[in-house]
């Protein structure tokens, strides 16, 4: 227990800067205020695991109190004048390379090395592996942990070997994310962690309450709590805010807690959108209704000047008040954080050549797709129904025999009773742990036939089966791989496993051979039936293998991996994930394709939703590269043509 005397710097209502005395103690993981201004409340509210004692039963103190933790000590240490930031104020230092790296890519080795906690926001195809290695390499620590996808470790491990990493040299442990969460889970109490961590494609710890990014925060914490500023945390992404620029809380979270003034998500958004409250019965929700991403929207409704007086929809007048641009002043805030390469700024490529192929659908198919909109029980499923239509199929569940009950282990189960309500009627619960003591305690408990399986112990066995039905999605498929006859590679994505093995059956009816990425990982299949025994990477890039299709989803093949022997990536189908649609166009191109073919990325349509789903992901890449800096977007010049 530690009682502190300090003086923490704050801001009048009118701005005038002050600095006003308060006591703090540090007791059993808190940082309580024993004696703090009134003007400091918002900011000791912001703050992680803020708690205001005065509620909490037993205590009545009216004080504030925080967690203990590396986040709030840093906003401490900003309030009381310190300059926590000077470690990433520093000049960069810059290091000799024996490997030929380009410049973009000493830069990023050079942060990695002069700051040790970074996040290398580089777009695909830029090297950020290569530069990865060489902080590796020249850390002076020979214990590392990388983390990833589980479809991009194999090519990590074949990348350092071609750059050729001295394995006898450094113990690197290769991790997926879930692999990460295990580790975390059973690491044993006292035992150090690793120097350094790299989290490759660290867009997969963007949920901040998710177990893969809480297990590598807590790998992070230990590293910064074990070694200090000798320590380092890498957090390597193309897309580091593919859904939303909040994503960036997490993995500046990770990477240095309270860096982002921020307390949490919640406040983020509060602070870059516009959200407006509405009542339901659960109680008051905020909505959001757009970001702050344009000086042109209005600070107060969000709407642009021109359109300000037709929107108020009976609410009260205001007058219109410029609002700032907090999701481009985003990227001012991250600085000496993060480093952000793009591509057209690092390498000389072509530009990605867009085209639409329109399939035109059927009477019947237009028929089906107005049925499955009345029957949808909701927007989103019926969005997915129609997705699956315009591939071709409809997934159906059907009964397989049967299957022993999982409710129940005799056929029976527990229920509890309420007899004495005020309604006169009986009332019966099934669990009671989230319900009231008062009650609980006037429950009875008896035994009743299971009503799942009614007894018997066993229940339907309910299988998914996809029933297909004819798509012209084929023909533009067959035509596709029949311009790619001659460079004898394609990339083909598609949203749904029923898809992917629609492609396969295709690529195979034309002679092509397969290469299958999805959520099992690799598998190699050449269409005359025979098994290879190279790994399905090394098929791919066998140039006796006259021709190859690779088949995934852009969940599981579309990221960290080199296909661009194929000057073509298509499109079957999309999903709503705009981080694998953006690294998934990327896989074609890069060092080492052909410059004189070019890359052409080519979206298959049928029905409108395909249309729609693009049209969201571009949106949600225009955010995401406002938050890097880049406020023109991404220059997308299109062709279409309607396939008879």
């Amino acid at each position: 227990m530690t009682v502190a005397e300090i003086k923490l710097e704050h801001r009048t209502a009118k701005g005038s800067l002050l600095r006003s005395a308060a006591t703090v103690e540090y007791k059993d993981g808190r940082i309580l205020f024993l004696k703090s201004p009134f003007a400091l409340k918002n900011e000791i509210k912001a703050m992680a695991g803020s708690k205001w004692h005065g509620h909490i039963e037993g205590d009545g103190r009216k004080i504030w109190s925080i967690d203990d933790s590396q986040r709030n000590r840093f906003q401490l240490g900003y309030l009381t004048g310190e300059d926590v930031y000077a470690w990433f104020d520093r000049p960069l230092i810059e290091h000799t390379y024996t490997r030929p790296l380009m410049a973009h890519q000493r830069h990023m080795a050079d942060a990695g090395l002069t700051y040790h906690y970074q996040i290398l926001a580089a777009e695909m195809r830029t090297g950020k592996t290569l530069a990865a290695q060489e902080i590796i390499e020249r850390s002076g620590h020979p214990d590392w942990i990388w983390v990833g996808p589980k479809t991009s470790l194999p090519n990590m491990e074949r990348e350092f070997k071609k750059w050729g990493f001295p394995f006898h040299e450094f113990r690197v442990q290769f991790l997926t994310y879930e692999g990460l969460t295990a580790l975390m889970k059973d690491w044993p109490k006292g035992q150090a962690p690793p120097h350094g961590v790299i989290a490759d494609e660290a867009s997969r710890a963007k949920n901040h309450a998710a177990q893969r990014s809480k297990a590598l925060q807590y790998l992070a914490d230990m590293i910064r709590e074990r070694w200090g500023y000798d320590g380092y945390v890498l957090l390597l992404s193309g897309t580091p805010a593919p859904k939303s620029p909040v994503d960036w809380f997490s993995l500046a979270e990770i990477t240095w807690p309270g860096f982002l003034k921020e307390g949490g998500p919640k406040a983020m958004e509060q602070r870059l959108a516009f959200l407006t409250k509405e009542q339901f019965d659960a109680g008051v929700f905020s909505r959001r209704t757009g970001w702050r991403d344009d000086e042109t929207k209005c600070n107060v409704c969000g709407c642009h000047e021109d359109d300000h007086e037709l929107d108020l929809e009976g609410g009260e007048f205001h007058q219109f008040e410029p609002s700032k641009n907090e999701v481009g002043y985003l990227n001012e805030r991250l600085s000496g954080l993060v480093i952000i390469k793009r591509q057209k700024d690092c390498i000389e490529l072509p530009e990605k050549r867009y085209r639409k192929i329109l399939c035109k659908p059927s009477p019947s198919t237009l028929r089906v797709a107005q049925a499955l909109v009345q029957a949808a029980p909701n927007t989103i499923t019926g969005l997915t129904w129609l997705r699956e239509l315009s591939d071709g199929f409809q997934y159906r569940d059907v009964k397989d025999g049967k299957t022993a009950c999982t409710h129940c282990k005799d056929g029976t189960v527990e229920e509890w009773f309420d007899t004495v309500n005020a309604v006169g009627q009986e009332r019966t619960f099934q669990a009671i742990d989230m319900l009231d003591p008062e009650l609980v305690a006037r429950l009875e408990k008896r035994t009743v036939k299971c009503p799942v399986c009614e007894g018997t112990r066993e229940v339907d066995n309910i299988v998914r089966i996809a029933k297909e039905v004819p798509c012209p999605k084929d023909k533009a498929v067959q035509m596709l791989l029949e311009e790619c006859e001659e460079t004898g590679r394609l990339v083909l994505f598609a949203g749904f496993t029923a898809s992917i093995d629609r492609l396969v059956r295709l690529c195979h009816k034309e002679g092509w051979n397969v290469v299958r990425c999805d959520g099992a990982g690799f598998t190699t299949l050449p269409c005359d039936g025979t098994v290879s025994d190279q790994h399905p990477l090394d098929y791919w890039d066998n140039p006796d293998v006259a021709r190859c299709c690779f088949v995934a989803n852009p969940e599981s093949g579309g990221m960290s991996l080199t296909l661009n022997k194929s000057r073509m990536a298509a499109f079957f189908s999309n999903t709503f994930k705009p981080e694998f649609r953006a690294q998934a166009e990327e896989r074609i191109r890069g060092i080492g394709m052909d410059l004189n073919r070019g890359v052409e990325v080519v979206d298959i349509i049928h029905l409108p939703q395909d249309d729609r789903v693009i049209e969201v992901l571009r949106e949600n890449r225009r955010i995401e590269l406002m938050t890097l800096g880049d406020f023109s977007g991404e220059h997308v010049v299109e062709g279409a043509e309607e396939l008879a």
